[in-house]
């Protein structure tokens, strides 16, 4: 009758264990669905991911994304200052980097004050001022490496204005 309880109290024992790795691996994969949920509302995804990593929640992903885009396009800025003299799409594309810039800043004060439409306003004015450098590009048939950046900084923002959408 003793092996009978040993065996009970093992069983036990092995199902509490599986219960709670389980619990431990569900957990998981509901976060990481949540993250890739995040993302997956955007258009370019894979561009989201690396800003996103590990956050469920719009708010923090919008704010972690816009000081993202005020970094790269403070370097954007220094590399189109190297070219601006003698080229008018690059001349163009620097000042309007320079526009996202305060919009940049601007929707992360807003997003600080919980002030979601006028974040909303200025992220939709980043989403404008990198289409108007990317076009000046396209217009004078320009390909170079501030025109590449600000391609990447365009879908970086389209995807940050998507994540401020999912802010409740």
């Amino acid at each position: 009758m003793a092996g009978r309880d040993n065996f009970q109290l093992r069983f036990a024992a092995v199902a509490a264990s599986a219960a709670v790795l389980i619990l431990l691996v569900s957990g998981q994969v509901a976060e990481a669905s949540r993250m890739m949920n995040l993302c997956s509302h955007t258009a370019y995804p894979s561009l989201c991911r690396p800003f996103v990593k590990r956050i469920t929640n719009p708010r923090r992903a919008t704010h972690r994304t816009i000081q993202a885009l005020e970094a790269k396009t403070k370097l954007a800025l220094v590399e189109a200052a190297k070219y601006k003299n003698g080229n008018q799409a690059i001349t163009t594309c620097y000042e309007t980097l320079s526009d996202a810039v305060y919009n940049l800043a601007s929707a992360r004060k807003s997003i600080r004050k919980r002030d979601v439409m006028a974040m909303n306003t200025y992220l939709t004015a980043v989403v404008s001022d990198y289409g108007a450098c990317v076009d000046g590009f396209i217009e004078t048939r320009q390909v170079n490496t501030v025109q590449n950046v600000a391609v990447d900084l365009r879908k970086i923002s389209s995807n940050c204005l998507t994540l401020s959408t999912l802010i409740r």
